[in-house]
């Protein structure tokens, strides 16, 4: 079980090594593929899919509406190569957005307003929990998902990108060995009993120190003065504590509905899910914290 674990969990770190390296249109292909499968996932442990049931209008209207938020990131992506004028008219400032970004919402929007019509066009066959799980999966795997090609397209994004990662992976990491050795204080005894308040401090100063290291590696190769590691260091405490509730957030849906794995695709760790549940938290929270406090500092 350990090696096929440990291999398992390193062809996952190439290809996050890969495809974060990659960025643009490969990255959004990636992320696109990530999300439609953890959407499924996700659909199929909350009964939004009943059991043994094949996959229902709710899951088809929201898997397309995952390809076509992800096309319109992947069209970012290649702006370069699509006609000028279109490109001038995707990026005319609209009031408070571009039309890019309107169109992006329109997606989203219109996804959610063709689950709730299929609720009532055919009421009764679906429950309002299968509605509200719809929806919900939409933003959980989908929206925060993409808040990984956000910060990998951002200013100097090829290097910020992996804070999201070791946010997420050096605190699960630095808390599972700080709480087999030390743990005795249980952080949520009914919902994940071998997490401890000890493995939570040990997960967020390890995030912390870690990313201060990356830091202060992205200092030197930028010829700055050193100033900005306290807040890498902040960033890196901060996203492991989210990192962390995402985690739970993942683990309360499993045990909601009596399941132990969101799916098998990944021997050893379980679904896309399972894996990426604590990036999901840390992509958003990581982005806005290097939006607002390092870039063009």
């Amino acid at each position: 079980m350990f090696w096929k674990r440990f291999f398992s969990g390193a062809i996952v770190l190439g290809l996050t090594v890969l495809f974060g390296s990659l960025g643009g249109p490969f990255l959004a292909l990636a992320l696109g593929v990530l999300s439609s499968a953890a959407y499924l996932e996700y659909t199929k442990a909350s009964r939004v899919r009943e059991e043994g049931h094949r996959v229902n209008g709710f899951e088809y209207i929201g898997v397309v509406t995952i390809i076509l938020y992800y096309v319109m990131l992947l069209l970012f992506s290649i702006v370069d190569f699509i006609p000028q004028v279109i490109a001038d008219w995707l990026f005319t400032s609209n009031g408070f957005f571009t039309n890019y970004t309107i169109i992006l919402l329109a997606i989203f929007t219109i996804g959610v307003i063709c689950i709730l019509c299929t609720y009532i066009f055919w009421y009764p066959k679906f429950n309002a929990n299968q509605v509200a799980g719809g929806i919900f999966g939409l933003i959980y795997t989908t929206f925060m998902m993409s808040f990984i090609y956000y910060t990998r397209e951002s200013v100097d994004g090829i290097w910020f990108i992996w804070v999201i990662f070791i946010t997420s992976w050096v605190s699960d990491t630095c808390a599972y060995f700080v709480g087999s050795a030390i743990g005795k204080h249980k952080m949520t005894p009914r919902l994940s009993p071998k997490k401890s308040w000890e493995g939570a401090v040990g997960g967020i100063i390890g995030s912390g120190i870690a990313t201060a290291i990356f830091g202060l590696i992205y200092e030197i190769n930028h010829d700055r003065r050193f100033l900005m590691i306290p807040i890498f260091f902040l960033i890196g405490c901060i996203g492991a504590f989210i990192s962390m509730c995402g985690d739970l957030v993942a683990s309360a849906v499993k045990r909601n509905n009596n399941v132990k794995d969101f799916g098998n695709v990944i021997p050893g760790h379980g679904g896309i899910l399972d894996r990426f549940d604590s990036v999901l938290f840390t992509a958003p929270t990581v982005y806005f914290m290097i939006v607002l406090f390092l870039v063009n500092k």
